[in-house]
């Protein structure tokens, strides 16, 4: 089992309540589809646990929800802390609305709270910077200091990188470092088997921004993700695009958009066939997503992995499944009363 998150590569901490599967201070688990994932602390993303370590964990995880005191249920959901600290998410016949709502909108409002903290910190540093310059008496040319500023913190900001494709797996055949400027340009497409990613102007090495530092795009390469790849990308881009979080109206809002698209991947080819731009484009603001729209991507993306994940799992039960089977067919096709053979002797001449 993995330690860290592999959505953010955050810690997941261990516990000493559930034997079996010791990973995680945050547990949830689905008895009755057998399934059991490792909430990280940091991003609050589930983590599914590998098929082999679940059944035991499951078990234990339920009696030790039911012999709980500190629990509160739903008809749903029920949550409970044990006595060492974990925190157990029970989950019962939820709807996949209900659930999907509750799963996203705990970490979408606490990173909306996150952006206000931090918006609030960078205000007061700048507030203090200032407010020194007003103590020197350099009261003039106080707003274009501000201006500064914030160009400079928004500039340090979009060239982060948050995702590297390596040369061997690259489609122009060498390393491309996808940095948070490039996702404010990007467009999901649609292709045979999915969608695609169009990456703008990926052979500029500095972004290029309007008078108000609102980023501006060209034609210096676009660089195209097949279906795979670009899920990974947005799956890592969607976070920085939904930075500010959400409300818990909002929230709701956007699982009604999955539930109107009738699922994850229809939402996800849907966005393709629209041609949705993450950010702002001139001439492209007929296809820039919605706010809510975003959010929506953003869980379909995560649906989806965890479909992928657990479809993988399926084809592996299915597969040892037909090689049981196989071996079973012999055994029912041989006749009653043949002896066991003789196990090999090794003769030594002389």
């Amino acid at each position: 089992m993995y330690r860290t998150c592999i959505f953010c590569s955050a810690d997941l901490g261990t516990n000493e309540a559930i034997a079996p599967f010791p990973i995680g201070r945050s547990l949830a688990f689905d008895g009755a589809r057998g399934r059991l994932w490792a909430v990280c602390p940091k991003c609050a993303r589930w983590n599914l646990a590998p098929i082999e370590e679940r059944w035991e964990a499951v078990e234990e995880a339920e009696r030790a929800f039911h012999e709980s005191r500190l629990r509160v249920q739903s008809q749903n959901i029920g949550v409970c802390r044990l006595p060492d600290g974990t925190r157990l998410v029970r989950i019962g016949q939820a709807l996949t609305g209900e659930l999907a709502a509750w799963r996203y909108g705990s970490q979408l409002v606490r990173r909306r709270q996150q952006y206000l903290v931090a918006g609030a910190a960078l205000g007061t540093a700048g507030a203090a910077a200032v407010g020194g310059l007003i103590a020197l008496g350099v009261a003039s040319g106080l707003w274009s200091f501000g201006h500064i500023f914030v160009n400079a913190w928004n500039e340090r900001q979009a060239r982060r990188v948050i995702h590297r494709i390596p040369a061997a797996l690259s489609p122009i055949g060498r390393e491309v470092a996808i940095r948070r400027w490039h996702v404010q340009g990007a467009q999901v497409g649609a292709a045979d088997d999915g969608i695609e990613l169009r990456l703008p102007d990926i052979d500029r090495k500095e972004r290029r921004t309007d008078g108000w530092g609102r980023p501006r795009f060209g034609d210096d390469g676009v660089l195209v993700l097949p279906d795979r790849q670009a899920r990974t990308v947005l799956g890592r881009a969607m976070v920085h695009v939904n930075r500010k979080g959400a409300s818990h109206e909002h929230v709701r809002d956007a699982v009604g958009l999955l539930e109107d698209a009738r699922g994850a991947e229809e939402y996800l080819r849907e966005a393709g066939r629209r041609e949705s731009v993450l950010g702002r484009r001139r001439g492209m603001e007929a296809k820039q997503l919605t706010p809510v729209g975003a959010l929506a991507l953003e869980m379909a993306l995560h649906e989806e992995q965890e479909r992928r994940a657990l479809e993988g799992e399926l084809a592996g039960l299915e597969a040892a499944w037909r090689a049981a089977e196989e071996i079973a067919a012999i055994a029912d096709a041989l006749p009653d009363g043949v002896p066991a053979p003789e196990p090999s002797r090794l003769i030594v001449p002389g």
